[in-house]
């Protein structure tokens, strides 16, 4: 498994082409504005529903991005620029933004910038942000809603290719100055197989559920960093399959926050329409042990439904890679 401290998901680029004296140059009407764009690093694989690029090349249509802006002054010094805080950007889908211009201090100082997605209102940079996924993900408004993410400027460390490190404070400039944005909670990733005496069809009007999870956190918003899981343990719909429904596969996902789920803890839950719940307990893995889910994984549970229960295979990796952790399997019984 990987230990790099984060996964690069996006880069979003604030884009500032310059201007210039010298009328021998090309001019592109540029006023010192910052440009702001985005896009998602691809990951290699997204289950969710039947639907499978949700969230993965960029961030999603209509998904509000919150920025903090603010000039990089010596301790005791006045910042000469002072930002809206929180802006509210709108994503477009296609890696761009729409909202409120803002611009370089004209004093010609760095800046720094911060932001975070799904936006709230009413948040300061010094601040935190209390956070709960959505009870039902089944939709893709309300799993977006869940998937808590965090971005600032990133850039190459010197003499590397692959690894990147914080780029806070930015000068003004040209160029792309890179921001990075990482999920910060975890994913739950389930595929549905038919076993002995069940076919698909009885997996149409199903319902898949992950279960017994605490839904709340913090995000500190200068940081990136997030609090332990709070609040009740209660279940998260993955998934609601139609009674027509005819996909390839029948897949679901869900984001839960990280924490740990103790052994034998019904953790995902199968309710077939024809009667009847299915579920698989943890463990996590051969130790038989409580199922640790850390920021920024994906657990990956193909599950082999049986009239006797469920066999269970799962995988554990980085969220911008699937496949690179160890299988394990269990059993689940009808209850």
């Amino acid at each position: 498994m990987r230990t790099k401290a984060f996964m690069m998901m996006a880069a979003a680029a604030l884009a500032m082409a310059g201007c210039s004296n010298d009328e021998n140059e090309v001019m592109d009407n540029w006023n010192g504005e910052i440009r702001l764009t985005s896009g998602l690093e691809v990951q290699q694989t997204e289950t969710r529903g039947i639907t499978t690029d949700l969230q993965t090349t960029q961030i999603a249509q209509d998904n509000h991005v919150g920025f903090f802006i603010n000039e990089e002054v010596a301790s005791g010094e006045t910042a000469t620029t002072t930002y809206t805080p929180n802006l509210d950007y709108t994503a477009d889908g296609n890696g761009g933004f729409s909202g409120t211009t803002v611009y370089f201090p004209q004093s010609g100082k760095d800046v720094n910038i911060y932001a975070y997605a799904p936006r709230k209102t009413d948040l300061t940079l010094d601040g935190n942000y209390s956070f709960t996924v959505k009870a039902d993900q089944s939709k893709d408004a309300d799993y977006i809603a869940s998937d808590l993410l965090w971005g600032q400027p990133m850039k190459l460390k010197t003499g590397s290719t692959t690894d990147y490190e914080p780029a806070n404070p930015v000068a003004r400039t040209k160029e792309n100055v890179p921001v990075s944005f990482k999920h910060l909670l975890s994913k739950i990733e389930i595929e549905l197989v038919a076993g002995d005496g069940l076919t698909t069809d009885d997996f149409k009007g199903a319902t898949l559920t992950v279960m017994n999870t605490l839904p709340g956190t913090s995000l500190t918003l200068s940081s990136g960093a997030i609090s332990s899981a709070s609040g009740t343990a209660a279940d998260i719909t993955v998934a609601t399959y139609p009674t027509d429904a005819t996909p390839a596969a029948f897949t679901g996902s869900a984001i839960v926050v990280p924490q740990t789920i103790a052994k034998d803890t019904k953790f995902i839950k199968l309710n077939l329409k024809k009667g009847g719940d299915l579920y698989y307990r943890v463990p996590n893995g051969t130790t038989d042990t409580a199922l640790e889910l850390a920021s920024g994984k994906i657990y990956k549970y193909k599950i082999t439904a049986k009239l006797t229960g469920l066999t269970v295979t799962s995988t554990i990796a980085n969220w911008e890679t699937i496949g690179n952790g160890n299988p394990i399997t269990g059993d689940a019984v009808m209850e």
